[in-house]
Protein backbone atom coordinates (compact mmCIF):
# COMPACT_ATOMS: atom_id res chain seq x y z
CA UNK A 1 0.00 0.00 0.00
CA UNK A 2 2.38 2.59 -1.43
CA UNK A 3 -0.58 4.76 -1.68
CA UNK A 4 -1.59 7.65 0.16
CA UNK A 5 -4.74 8.15 2.48
CA UNK A 6 -7.45 10.32 1.32
CA UNK A 7 -9.12 11.66 4.44
CA UNK A 8 -12.03 13.01 4.32
CA UNK A 9 -13.43 13.11 7.73
CA UNK A 10 -12.93 12.79 11.41
CA UNK A 11 -15.10 11.17 14.50
CA UNK A 12 -15.02 10.89 18.22
CA UNK A 13 -16.15 8.03 20.08
CA UNK A 14 -19.65 8.56 22.36
CA UNK A 15 -19.29 7.84 25.94
CA UNK A 16 -18.78 4.57 26.89
CA UNK A 17 -21.28 2.94 23.79
CA UNK A 18 -19.26 0.85 20.72
CA UNK A 19 -20.53 4.02 18.65
CA UNK A 20 -18.29 6.34 16.81
CA UNK A 21 -20.27 9.50 15.44
CA UNK A 22 -18.31 10.73 12.17
CA UNK A 23 -18.16 13.72 10.31
CA UNK A 24 -17.73 14.47 6.40
CA UNK A 25 -16.33 16.96 4.00
CA UNK A 26 -18.50 16.93 1.12
CA UNK A 27 -15.84 18.11 -1.44
CA UNK A 28 -13.57 15.46 -0.48
CA UNK A 29 -15.92 12.83 -1.18
CA UNK A 30 -16.56 14.38 -4.97
CA UNK A 31 -15.44 12.11 -7.96
CA UNK A 32 -15.65 9.14 -5.17
CA UNK A 33 -19.04 7.60 -5.85
CA UNK A 34 -19.57 4.69 -7.96
CA UNK A 35 -22.32 3.23 -9.26
CA UNK A 36 -24.08 -0.46 -8.34
CA UNK A 37 -27.64 -1.59 -9.63
CA UNK A 38 -28.49 1.94 -9.88
CA UNK A 39 -27.61 3.59 -6.64
CA UNK A 40 -24.76 5.76 -5.67
CA UNK A 41 -21.63 4.50 -2.88
CA UNK A 42 -18.89 5.60 -1.46
CA UNK A 43 -16.09 3.16 0.41
CA UNK A 44 -15.02 4.41 3.11
CA UNK A 45 -12.75 3.24 6.05
CA UNK A 46 -12.78 4.11 9.80
CA UNK A 47 -9.53 3.37 12.08
CA UNK A 48 -8.76 5.02 15.29
CA UNK A 49 -6.15 7.71 15.84
CA UNK A 50 -3.09 6.53 17.80
CA UNK A 51 -3.53 9.95 20.00
CA UNK A 52 -6.98 12.07 20.61
CA UNK A 53 -6.22 15.47 18.73
CA UNK A 54 -6.78 18.66 20.02
CA UNK A 55 -10.81 18.71 19.44
CA UNK A 56 -11.09 15.54 21.17
CA UNK A 57 -11.36 13.62 17.80
CA UNK A 58 -10.48 9.55 18.06
CA UNK A 59 -10.97 8.54 14.91
CA UNK A 60 -10.62 8.86 11.38
CA UNK A 61 -12.18 8.31 8.45
CA UNK A 62 -10.44 7.89 4.58
CA UNK A 63 -11.97 6.65 1.08
CA UNK A 64 -11.24 2.69 0.63
CA UNK A 65 -9.85 2.78 -2.45
CA UNK A 66 -8.85 -1.03 -2.20
CA UNK A 67 -9.15 -3.00 -5.89
CA UNK A 68 -8.64 -6.69 -5.71
CA UNK A 69 -5.66 -7.87 -7.96
CA UNK A 70 -7.77 -8.41 -11.56
CA UNK A 71 -5.37 -11.15 -12.11
CA UNK A 72 -5.48 -13.15 -9.26
CA UNK A 73 -9.63 -13.19 -9.75
CA UNK A 74 -9.30 -14.63 -13.10
CA UNK A 75 -7.02 -17.20 -12.17
CA UNK A 76 -9.43 -18.36 -9.69
CA UNK A 77 -12.38 -18.51 -11.91
CA UNK A 78 -10.60 -20.72 -14.43
CA UNK A 79 -11.91 -23.89 -12.83
CA UNK A 80 -12.75 -26.21 -15.66
CA UNK A 81 -16.00 -28.35 -15.02
CA UNK A 82 -16.19 -31.65 -15.23
CA UNK A 83 -19.56 -33.85 -16.47
CA UNK A 84 -19.57 -36.76 -13.61
CA UNK A 85 -20.90 -39.87 -14.71
CA UNK A 86 -22.99 -40.11 -11.75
Amino acid sequence: MSKERKFVGKGKKVGDYDLINISLAKSKLEGNWYEYNGEHYIKLSVGALREIDQYGKTHSVWIDDYKPDATKAKASSNVEEVDLPF
